[in-house]
């Protein structure tokens, strides 16, 4: 009697061609996730200035390169993934094209799944306990760019472009792994549900 071997095909990890792209300047980390995401859609720079600059003009007006102090990084970035490349189509003369998205507090394994499988980077925002002399930890905004796994051992691949000290990395911390020296980590679902606060997210981001 022979037996029989059923073979059980591994699921592969899921990655966006998005690069991660480190802050150019202590508190400028929402400029970079803004950047990826604009320049993942083809979304062109109206300027002045660089992209993050200009990204950082299109909220405040100002040519300083900085989104308003007391306005979050979620906020931020989630007001230029829904106005800013109207606004930059409009400059050139182009037809606009706007993007479409959904917001939720967070979203499941399955939905993490289907975002990336539609080649969709998912927009989170995190918070971090505080570090080493700081008095409260910071709400953070990060991109999701990618998955390992499946929906029950699902792993996420983060870029966040904030620059942590090496003792004071909260994705290590908490279970989590470098994959690219310039921003970029894997950590497991829960722990980034869990222990990094994960409290809100702009998701289905699509140019309409």
């Amino acid at each position: 009697m022979s037996a029989v071997a059923w073979a059980i095909p591994a699921r592969a990890e899921s990655l966006l061609d998005i690069l991660p792209a480190p802050e150019t300047a202590a508190g400028q980390a929402w400029a970079g996730v803004a950047e990826m995401i604009m320049v993942y859609y083809d979304v062109p720079n109206t300027g002045p200035g660089d992209m993050q600059c200009s990204l950082a003009f299109f909220l405040t007006g100002t040519q300083n390169c900085y989104k308003a102090q007391e306005e979050s990084e979620f906020s931020a970035v989630s007001r230029i993934v829904k106005g800013y490349s109207q606004f930059a189509h409009e400059s050139f003369g182009e037809i606009p094209v706007a993007m479409r998205w959904e917001e939720a507090r967070t979203i499941t394994p399955q939905d993490i799944i289907q975002e990336i499988k539609f080649e969709r980077p998912i927009l989170v925002q995190i918070e971090p306990p505080a570090n080493e002399g700081e008095n409260k930890g910071e709400k953070r905004a990060v991109l999701i760019v990618g998955f390992d796994g499946g929906p029950d051992n699902l792993q996420l691949i983060v870029n966040d472009p904030k620059i942590y000290a090496p003792t004071q990395n909260p994705y290590l911390e908490f279970g989590g792994r470098i994959r690219d020296n310039s921003g970029q980590y894997q950590i497991g679902y829960a722990d980034f549900q869990s222990f990094l606060k994960w409290s809100a997210t702009l998701y289905k981001i699509k140019p309409d």
